[in-house]
């Protein structure tokens, strides 16, 4: 096998064993399960990772590399968006749109749940997925201070305050009643009063 059918054959045992996790959680899932969704032997899951533990740890690593930025295309916007309302709700329809996507959101909720046992691991997923992004969202709103748009004293806490006011209840709802999922348009009302939100408490010369 070449090395990007290797790579590919990798990649696809990953993707699949998040389903399987997701559905039975870490203790529930067994090695026969993994190997059957990815259609693989168990002996080419035991080569390839060593046993469940590897492949858990290798699918959070992996997914931690494919983070993708949802904010990286939206700098250069801010240093010509006209209107602190414009890029507010330009960054929010981003934020939300990614962070809330299923594949995020499963993760999300595997990660959490096995936090305590893989501790390390909840530590590489809150570094290099969730900081990540919100690093990202600072120097979006670095910008609009240096422009005068905003008032944004501490862009990283602005960052996170951002993110709370977006995911709160969306991600809660998703997290908590899975037998509930957010409607598009319940997204959409949560994406406008957190933008509106976030405008009151960091636009220049709020009260």
């Amino acid at each position: 096998m070449d090395a990007a059918r290797s790579v590919q054959k990798r990649e696809l045992i990953l993707e699949r064993a998040l389903e399987v996790f997701v559905a039975h959680g870490y203790v529930g899932t067994t090695t026969d399960q993994l190997a059957a969704a990815a259609s693989v032997s168990k002996q080419t899951l035991y080569k390839e990772f060593g046993d469940k533990e590897g492949v858990f740890a290798a699918l959070i690593r992996f997914a931690c590399d494919r983070v993708d930025d949802p904010f990286a295309p939206l700098v250069d916007q801010m240093r010509n968006i006209d209107s602190a309302d414009d890029a507010v709700a330009l960054m929010a329809t981003q934020f939300s749109r990614s962070i809330m996507s299923p594949y995020v959101q499963q993760l999300r909720r595997l990660v959490i749940a096995e936090a305590t046992r893989f501790p390390d691991l909840g530590q590489l997923y809150w570094e290099e997925g969730f900081l990540r992004v919100v690093n990202s969202v600072a120097r979006c709103l670095s910008i609009l201070d240096e422009r005068g748009m905003m008032e944004i004293p501490e862009a990283r806490l602005a960052a996170h305050h951002f993110a709370g006011l977006l995911l709160w209840i969306p991600s809660n709802q998703t997290m908590f009643a899975a037998t509930m999922p957010l409607g598009e348009q319940e997204l959409i009302e949560t994406i406008t009063a957190g933008s509106q939100a976030f405008l009151r408490a960091y636009r220049v010369n709020a009260a």
